[in-house]
C-alpha cells in the first residue's frame, strides 16, 4: 500500500486516499481507502505496511558505508531515522541463493528472532523485497575474536578465563533452547572493548534440534569440526563444546591443536591425535585445573565430554581474576609466544 495522490473534500472535510495494490497475478482488485488528515494517511500507510511486512528498510533506517562483504551479501551500517541508533545491516541477494541456502537463511532468521543473550547477537528488523533480504542487528564495533589474537600472540590464563565464561554461557543458553550453532570460531565471535563483552554472530548454520536429535549433514569450519562431525556418525550439541575446546587451546597456545597442511592431515589429526599438554614447555604456565577444562572440552568422545552447564561449574573458573581491556595497542597484556611458526590462519572454509 502507498499514499494515493487523490485527495477529496466532501461537506467540507478533506479525505486523504491509500491506495491497497495486490500482489501482480492476485485476482483482487486495487482499492483505495481514506484517512482524515496527512497524519492520519501517514500512519495508516505505515501501520498497514508493517501488518503486511512490506514496509521498505529505507523508510526506517539510513542504509551507510559497507563493512563487510560475502559470497552472496555484504554488510553495511545502518542508522535507524527516527532515533539515530545505528546498527548493521545484512543485504543478501536472493537470486544468488540456492534453495538448500534460502532454508538456511530462514532458520537463522527465526533462531534470531528466538533468543535473547546478552552474548548473542541482536536481531532488531527483518526487511524483504523482490531481489533482498536485509537483516538488521545490532553493530559490534570491536571486530572479530579472530582479529585480536592473530598474530605472535597468546592470551594469559585469566584473560583466557574471561573470554570463556561468556561463550559457555551463551552456549549453554542456546543449549537448553536446543539450539546448537554448527559454526563456532574466533571470525564468528564479536568484540566490543572488555573481554567480557563478546557477542556469537552468523548463525547460518545453527539448527534447532530434539534433545537426542542427531544431526547428519558435516558443516563447520574444519579446524573446528568435532571428531564425530568427521565421521560421519551423527552429532549433536556436543560438537559446539568441541569448538569452544578447540578456541580455549587457541587462547591459551596460540596455535591450533590439530594443524595440518593439508585437510586430509587435519581430519586425521582430529580423529585420531591426543592434545600435548605435559611435554610441551608451552603449557608449563597453565594451572592443572586449567588443563583438566581443556582436556574435558576436547574429549573426542562426545558421550563424556563436558557440557557447557559442566564447563562452567569447573573449578577452573572458581579463580577470581582482573577484567583487562583487550582495546590497546599492545595488544591488551597479550603474552608473546616462542618465535616459531603460528600454525593456524583465517579459515572460512566448511567442512565437507
Amino acid at each position: 500500500m502507498q499514499p494515493a495522490q487523490n485527495e477529496i473534500v466532501e461537506k467540507g472535510i478533506h479525505y486523504f486516499g491509500i491506495d491497497i495494490v495486490p500482489e501482480p497475478g492476485s485476482a483482487r482488485e486495487k482499492r483505495t481507502v481514506f484517512a482524515r488528515s496527512l497524519d492520519a494517511q501517514r500512519r495508516w500507510t505505515t501501520a498497514l505496511r508493517q501488518a503486511t511486512d512490506k514496509i521498505s528498510i529505507e523508510e526506517v533506517y539510513d542504509v551507510g558505508a559497507q563493512l563487510g562483504r560475502g559470497r552472496f551479501s555484504k554488510v553495511c551500517e545502518a542508522t535507524h531515522k527516527q532515533t539515530g541508533v545505528k546498527s548493521a545491516v545484512k543485504i543478501i541477494d536472493k537470486s544468488k541463493l540456492q534453495p538448500t541456502e534460502k532454508e538456511l537463511l530462514r532458520t537463522e532468521i527465526a533462531i534470531l528472532k528466538l533468543v535473547r543473550h546478552p552474548n548473542i547477537i541482536r536481531l532488531y528488523d527483518v526487511y524483504e523485497d523482490r531481489q533482498y533480504i536485509f537483516i538488521v542487528t545490532e553493530l559490534v564495533s570491536g571486530g572479530e575474536l579472530f582479529n585480536r589474537i592473530v598474530g605472535r600472540a597468546r592470551y594469559t590464563e585469566a584473560e583466557a578465563r574471561l573470554v570463556m565464561r561468556p561463550l559457555l554461557e551463551s552456549v549453554n543458553y542456546l543449549h537448553r533452547l536446543g539450539i546448537v550453532h554448527r559454526d563456532l570460531k574466533p571470525e564468528n565471535i564479536l568484540c566490543g572493548e572488555a573481554l567480557t563483552d563478546l557477542k556469537i554472530a552468523d548463525f547460518g548454520l545453527s539448527k534447532l534440534v530434539h534433545p537426542e536429535e542427531l544431526m547428519k549433514m558435516p558443516c563447520g569450519t574444519l579446524n573446528y569440526v568435532a571428531p564425530e562431525v568427521l565421521a560421519l556418525v551423527g552429532y549433536g550439541r556436543e560438537a559446539d563444546i568441541w569448538s569452544l575446546g578447540v578456541i580455549m587451546y587457541l587462547l591459551l597456545r596460540g596455535e591450533l591443536p590439530f594443524y595440518g597442511k593439508a585437510k586430509s592431515e587435519v581430519i586425521q589429526k582430529t580423529l585420531h591425535a591426543e592434545i600435548n599438554l605435559e611435554t610441551d614447555s608451552a603449557w608449563r604456565s597453565v594451572s592443572p585445573a586449567g588443563k583438566a577444562l581443556l582436556r574435558g572440552l576436547l574429549t573426542k568422545d562426545p558421550s563424556r565430554r563436558l557440557t557447557a552447564q559442566d564447563a562452567l561449574l569447573h573449578e577452573w573458573f572458581v579463580v577470581k581474576s582482573p577484567r583487562p581491556s583487550i582495546n590497546s595497542a599492545t595488544g591488551g597484556g597479550l603474552v608473546a609466544t616462542p618465535p616459531k611458526e603460528r600454525h593456524w590462519k583465517r579459515n572460512n572454509s566448511a567442512a565437507k
